[in-house]
Parts: structure tokens; sequence; C-alpha cells
């Protein structure tokens, strides 16, 4: 065999390894001692880190209980690591996903933020610190997912936020008023 063949048929040895190391500079011995010093280096102390926990995430919402009809509503959303070490929130969509539901006292929903919206299958993975909050908020502006102004009365509200649990998590239903302007 001569030429390309030839080159082709020589499989990689040890003693090839160290002319094509030693062409570089590099001897054998300066390799593996490389390697053991890696293999013997301490790795950092592992800082605990809490995968989604429902004891350590709280997830509340602030809206005010009292508005005037026609008057824009602002919700907030917040997810905050209650521990004392850092905690992983999985959480859904390149721009992270919330929700944000509007319901009349009998059940019926009126509203929801992400009615239509598409998603992007895109999980995320942020780590909170201790007592870390993250925000997330809308305006809501009275209307109804048809566009039309909702009815003075009393609404329930509450916040979603997907993950890549079963089921969102949920925020407590808080309670809305609406009511005519004089």
């Amino acid at each position: 065999m001569h030429g390309r063949d030839a080159l082709r048929s020589r499989r990689p040895t040890v003693r090839s390894g160290a002319r094509r190391a030693s062409r570089f500079g590099i001897g054998l011995s300066s390799i593996a001692a490389a390697v053991l010093a890696l293999a013997e280096t301490p790795s950092p102390p592992d800082m605990p880190l809490e995968r989604d926990a429902a004891e350590s995430l709280r997830f509340t919402i602030a809206a005010p209980p009292l508005v005037g009809a026609a008057e824009p509503v602002h919700i907030t959303l917040r997810l905050t690591n209650a521990a004392d070490h850092p905690v992983a929130a999985y959480l859904v969509g390149r721009v992270i996903a919330f929700d944000i539901v509007i319901a009349r006292e009998d059940g019926a929903v009126v509203w929801h933020r992400l009615e239509g919206a598409t998603v992007a299958s895109i999980l995320q993975v942020r780590t909170l610190k201790p007592h870390e909050t993250m925000e997330f908020s809308d305006v809501w502006p009275q209307r109804g997912s048809d566009g039309k102004p909702v009815a003075p009365g009393t609404y329930d509200v509450w916040g979603l936020l997907p993950s890549d649990a079963p089921e969102p998590r949920r925020t407590a239903t808080v309670k809305l008023r609406i009511v005519r302007k004089k």
C-alpha cells in the first residue's frame, strides 16, 4: 500500500499519539500530569439547589380590592424563594408565560391573559437566590374575552404560572370589586 491507502489503513497507537504530542512540544508525561492534577482538584462545595419545591416557592398575587368602572386594573404576580438556600424554578416560554384569570363570582371566566396566545414549549430553569422574588405584571382593561366592557360587580382574580408540572402553579384567589363612577 502506498500513498493515501497506506494512511487510511494506519490505526492510531500510543506511539503515534506520542509522536503527535511531541510535534506540539507536549510530552506524554506532561499530559498524564495534567489529567492527574484535574482528577485530584477538589470540587467546589455543593450548594444545595432544591428543585421547584412547593414549600420553598411562594406564588402570590397583588391586585386592588376596589376600582372604578373602566379603569385599568394593575395586577402583579410574585414568585418568591422563601428558603434560606437557592431554589430552581422551572418555567415555560421563551418569554416566561404567566396567566391572570378574571371570573365572576358564579365561576364563569370573563377574561384570561393567555387566551388565544401561543406559548413556546421551551423550559427555562431560573435559580432564585434565598428570598429573591420574580415579578410578572399586566393590566386588565376591564373587558371580557369578547372585547366588551364588563359590568360592575365583584370578580375573582388569580394567577397561573405554567411549568413542567402537570398543573400550573396557582396563586390564592383575591376579590376585585368594580364600582360605577359617580
